[in-house]
């Protein structure tokens, strides 16, 4: 089998860590490096979390040193929305690991091995790629395309329209969306399709795998805080896992060919991502927009992904 070399950029956060467990139990991906970013959480527990969860996973990988802050602005985090360090108060064993280089200097040198075949999926804020790409222009045809976790073509989770890992730092994403590089933008409402009851979290809950202890914390998590938000929030949207899912079968979901832009200036919503489905701007169509998302299959991806770790 031909494996894909991937490079997972994230800032783990509980959703980020059901997504790398997805690429992990999917042999077709060869994960090559895993790049921290500031974003969930604060960049000390973001990439402790993502030096520990390759160690708990077993994940032969290199993790680099990334960014700690956004390009030009504050940083921003979501502690609230995913617990005390990020993991729930989940608390990985400490890691003998030693982090690589750069998360850019990773990524330029992990391009250019794969000479072309290099996909990369960002679960964060997209940082750490904007700076590779000012930094190393270069590689920009060596890298096969860039699926994100990011945006929303509707409404935001940030402010009325700006989705979270754009909100934190939307001058990177406003790079990477006119990198020319294929870019593929999991957005809010694409995913939204892929949102679980509480009755079907519990369905991956208390089996007897690797990962069960973590998982089911977390899921745990999930239900508590659906709960607590009452019956018109009872539904857990798995942002990133539905990313990786993509990332792994585009057959998953349908995606739209639209220009999108970032609003990084303004006032009233910075972060927005606007996505033009009429032309009305008369620019030329820059990002694959996730428009629809196969719940069914996506729930099967969870329950093979509990499989491989029995």
């Amino acid at each position: 089998m031909i494996k894909r070399p991937i490079i997972i950029d994230t800032d783990p956060g509980v959703d980020d860590t059901i997504a790398i467990m997805l690429a992990k139990a999917n042999p077709v991906l060869d994960i090559k490096a895993i790049t921290p970013v500031m974003g969930n959480v604060g960049y000390g527990d973001t990439s402790q979390n993502a030096i520990r969860l390759a160690d708990y996973l077993d994940i032969d990988c290199r993790v680099a040193k990334g960014a700690f802050q956004p390009l030009f602005i504050e940083s921003k985090t979501a502690g609230d929305i995913h617990g005390e360090g990020g993991l729930a108060g989940y608390t990985l064993s400490k890691s003998e690991r030693q982090f690589d280089d750069y998360a850019w200097d990773v990524i330029k040198q992990e391009a250019e091995k794969a000479g072309g075949e290099l996909e990369i999926v960002t679960l964060g804020p997209l940082t750490n790629i904007a700076i590779t790409l000012l930094r190393y222009p270069e590689i920009k045809p060596l890298i096969k395309r860039i699926v994100c976790m990011a945006g929303a073509g509707y409404m935001g989770n940030m402010n009325a329209y700006a989705e979270f890992n754009v909100w934190v730092d939307p001058d990177a994403c406003d790079v990477v969306f006119n990198s020319r590089i294929p870019v593929v933008m999991c957005g809010l409402d694409g995913n939204d399709f892929c949102g679980l009851t509480i009755d079907e979290l519990k369905e991956y809950m208390g089996k007897e795998t690797k990962i069960s202890p973590l998982l089911d914390h977390i899921f745990s998590f999930f239900i508590k805080r659906r709960i607590a938000g009452g019956p018109e929030d009872d539904i857990q949207v798995i942002n990133d896992a539905i990313t990786m899912a993509y990332l792994i079968d585009e057959k998953i979901g349908k995606t739209e060919k639209y220009r999108v832009d970032v609003e990084t200036k303004g006032t009233l919503c910075p972060g927005w991502t606007i996505v033009d489905r009429f032309g009305k701007s008369g620019k030329e169509p820059n990002v694959d927009v996730l428009v629809w998302s196969d719940k069914a299959m996506f729930k099967d991806m969870l329950f093979k992904m509990l499989d491989y770790f029995k």
